[in-house]
């Protein structure tokens, strides 16, 4: 067993199996929450009912995740010398450990990343349903959220994924100042709880999003070296991709500005929408016939001198191929 104890959380990888302990006071919860802007990968991923298992570069904080939190100053001259032996580096490169180490570490830095990050997905979810700040980063009002029961997700991992070789649900630890974690000091074997740690902690500025992560672990999902730079990517063998049961949607809501002029041909009256011919029209039929009884539609409303978010209950009604009504159920969650 390897593990690593930071502040109230101690991760662990144990007989190949990642976790992470958590204080009493924190209980798994029952509903996530997943927050999307309105593009085709979007759409895609509810009617095929899966989630994005990201690479660290894909994601908008550009130290999530990232070997910037590994300290490598205590690699052995043995340790290098062996690295570069068994990948062959010796051969082509002048390897020099002082000069190495004065700079990092940074090629066998990058190497250790490239082996732990080409076989993790990083899945970013919240419990905080109506956040002003998660609707305006995430699905920019225009977009859509999904709620998702935890329990169906889990029940359903092997037989939906039977490429998964393991995963860890955790909330992210929140810090005041990020700390790199020792990679040769702890007696790690293997780059995987470094790697672990530094999926898990963020900067108090993003506590905002109260954030659960689900690490999933496969073989070969690749690496996109190319969003950084001009590097190859290391190929994918395995498809990003989380697939969970229908079922596990327990809500779907609409941005405030979901329907706007990319797809409305006319206004009817207040809740009656005549919807052009495209992607959101094929969308909102999908919604009317998969998830009519679990939709919901984003606001605002006044409570005394404030102004809060709500979600209020709605159903689609088909008045013609491309015209749908928005009917309000006059119940509200907020």
């Amino acid at each position: 067993m390897s593990e690593y104890k930071y502040g109230d959380r101690t991760y662990k990888l144990t007989n190949g199996n990642y976790d992470v302990d958590l204080p009493d006071d924190i209980k798994i919860p029952e509903s996530v929450f997943k927050y999307y802007g309105k593009t085709s990968y979007s759409i895609d991923a509810i009617i095929n009912n899966y989630l994005f298992c990201s690479h660290p570069y894909h994601l908008n904080d550009s130290i999530d995740s990232s070997s910037l939190l590994w300290d490598f100053s205590n690699l052995s001259k043995g340790i290098f010398e062996k690295f570069y032996k068994q990948f062959g580096f010796d051969k082509v490169m002048d390897i020099n450990y002082e000069k190495e180490k004065e700079n990092g570490f940074v090629p066998i830095k990058q190497r250790f990343f490239e082996m732990a990050s080409k076989n993790a997905g990083v899945i970013s979810l919240t419990t905080n349903a109506l956040q002003t700040l998660m609707w305006a980063h995430y699905s920019t009002e225009s977009g859509f959220m999904i709620e998702l029961d935890w329990k169906e997700i889990k029940d359903n991992l092997k037989a939906l994924n039977p490429k998964l070789n393991n995963y860890a649900f955790f909330p992210i630890q929140y810090v005041d100042k990020l700390e790199s974690i020792d990679f040769f000091g702890n007696g790690f074997n293997s780059p995987d709880i470094p790697y672990l740690y530094s999926t898990a902690v963020k900067r108090k500025d993003w506590k905002y999003e109260d954030e659960w992560r689900l690490m999933t672990y496969t073989m070969d999902y690749g690496v996109p070296n190319s969003i950084r730079g001009p590097f190859p990517d290391i190929p994918s063998q395995h498809e990003r991709k989380l697939y969970y049961p229908k079922k596990a949607i327990k809500s779907i809501v609409l941005g405030k500005h979901f329907f706007n002029a990319s797809n409305l041909k006319k206004v009817i009256d207040d809740k009656t929408y005549q919807l052009k011919t495209n992607s959101d029209l094929d969308f909102v039929n999908f919604l009317e016939q998969n998830y009519n009884d679990r939709i919901y539609f984003c606001g605002e409303y006044q409570n005394g001198t404030e102004f809060k978010r709500s979600a209020e209950k709605v159903h689609f009604e088909k008045v013609d191929w491309n015209t749908i009504q928005m009917i309000r159920e006059n119940k509200v969650y907020v």
